[in-house]
């Protein structure tokens, strides 16, 4: 069994070696959020003025509050937030644009309350 001392040691030089290796800031107009299956989706600037993303940092915000110091949580798992990018890259209907918008404010999309409650369990089990 590792020593306490040795085990901070070798945890803190993983941690460097994994920060170097994928940096945490994005590239000239991109910025950085996360899902909540923790995918990291570097994101253009452009994004903040459509309406279907606005509408998903809406309900990041009364989902998980305002980031702080910490990673922009998207209310949703990968496969949504890429099926989101994908129709965000193209002129959408009007219908269809209003049905988005509907979708992500009501139903959400997204599985982001069942993921929590997993991610919510989880930390009680491994914390006992």
């Amino acid at each position: 069994m590792m020593s306490p001392k040795k085990l901070v040691k070798k945890l803190a030089a993983t941690r460097s070696t994994a920060s170097t290796s994928r940096s945490s800031v994005a590239d000239k107009g991109h910025f950085v959020a996360y899902t909540t299956d923790c995918e990291r989706f570097v994101l253009p600037l452009t994004y903040l003025t459509n309406p279907i993303f606005q509408a998903m940092l809406q309900v990041s915000e009364d989902e998980f509050g305002l980031p702080g110091n910490g990673p922009i949580m998207l209310p949703s798992d990968g496969a949504c937030m890429e099926y989101l990018m994908s129709l965000m890259q193209r002129p959408l209907s009007e219908d269809l644009q209003k049905a988005l918008l509907v979708s992500i404010t009501t139903d959400r999309c997204l599985t982001s309350s069942l993921v929590q409650q997993e991610l919510t369990q989880q930390l009680l089990v491994s914390t006992c």
